[in-house]
């Protein structure tokens, strides 16, 4: 469903890799607030606006995609100018930040994974290029609609937005993105494809999107199980023998990641290995508190409950996060 022009801010961008210039429309993020959150930890928004499908930027020619926090648009000398002056101050604003939490015994945690998608180097540019054709094939049915992509994200078009999210999946894998950024992209896309169904009435349709939020959601549990077994203590191996690299992640993110594979993998009818997960998650936190807490007690009512469609509500969180919830520096 098309939304008011008045909720979107209009940029003019060029794609870092083909060239091609553009209007990218940014939903102002104020528009929306949190209502409940499913058992895979999707977010559900009041009222009929669903953010989702507005937040990975695409070029309408070349297909490259990502969010917009990691698009990396070509800039003018003026514009490169200004970004290396805000990104100064941002690393000043940082760096005090870390100093008063570590006075105050508290730790910033910085996500060094997610700061290398907010460049693009040469050879990442070299390697999207070279996947064109396979854009150009998950985008088929994009390219039917005969209008540019960026016009159809902006008029709420549901295969766009569920599509938008493979796409973007596709190119942190040429960009070499860690396990748990694409996990989390493959779950946005699943999250994104739920959204779809329970807007439309076309049993057709319903079947498509059903199909696409199964198929999401296996992608994102193969990565995030990945992501889980990098936060252990003891070594992990992939199926081929070679080491997972370890990640420190902060001890409220690992829970999240676990509570994520244990909703999903109840959807998906894996119960035994979700209950796995479920009791990683309450026999793991002795003496949880804040957000850990909110976790621990909804794995409990998880454990216990046979149906799989309940959802929560947001009174009961605590300060949880979202994965993406970064400051909106495009707000006017």
């Amino acid at each position: 469903m098309a939304l008011n022009e008045k909720l979107f801010i209009p940029k003019n961008i060029a794609c870092p890799i083909c060239g091609t210039s553009f209007t990218r429309y940014n939903l102002r993020k104020k528009q929306f607030s949190l209502n409940k959150r499913d058992i895979d930890y999707r977010p559900t928004y009041l009222g009929n606006i669903t953010p989702r499908y507005y937040n990975v930027c695409v070029c309408p020619n070349c297909y490259y995609a990502a969010e917009d926090k990691y698009f990396c648009p070509s800039m003018t000398a003026e514009e490169a100018r200004k970004h290396a002056l805000l990104e100064s101050h941002r690393s000043q604003w940082e760096a005090a930040s870390r100093v008063r939490a570590a006075s105050n015994g508290q730790q910033i945690w910085k996500d060094v994974e997610s700061e290398k998608l907010k460049e693009l180097t040469p050879v990442n540019i070299s390697i999207l290029r070279q996947i064109k054709p396979l854009l150009d094939r998950v985008a088929t049915d994009l390219k039917k609609k005969n209008k540019p992509v960026n016009e159809l994200q902006k008029e709420g078009d549901l295969e766009t937005a569920i599509r938008s999210w493979e796409l973007a999946a596709i190119c942190y894998k040429a960009r070499r993105a860690n396990h748990r950024i694409l996990g989390y992209t493959y779950l946005q896309g699943a999250w994104t494809a739920r959204d779809a169904y329970d807007e439309t009435q076309d049993p057709a349709l319903k079947e498509r999107y059903k199909a696409f939020e199964t198929a999401y959601l296996k992608e994102a549990i193969s990565f995030l199980n990945i992501t889980n077994l990098a936060t252990g203590v003891d070594d992990a191996f992939m199926p081929d023998g070679t080491r997972i690299p370890k990640e420190n992640i902060p001890q409220s993110r690992v829970f999240e990641i676990m509570y994520i594979l244990a909703g999903a993998n109840r959807l998906l009818g894996n119960i035994q290995e979700s209950n796995k997960f479920l009791e990683q998650i309450i026999y793991g936190a002795n003496g949880a508190q804040g957000v850990i807490l909110w976790f621990v007690n909804q794995a409990r009512e998880m454990r216990h409950e046979d149906s799989v469609d309940r959802q929560t509500d947001v009174s009961d969180e605590t300060e949880v996060e979202d994965y993406d919830g970064e400051e909106d520096n495009n707000e006017e």
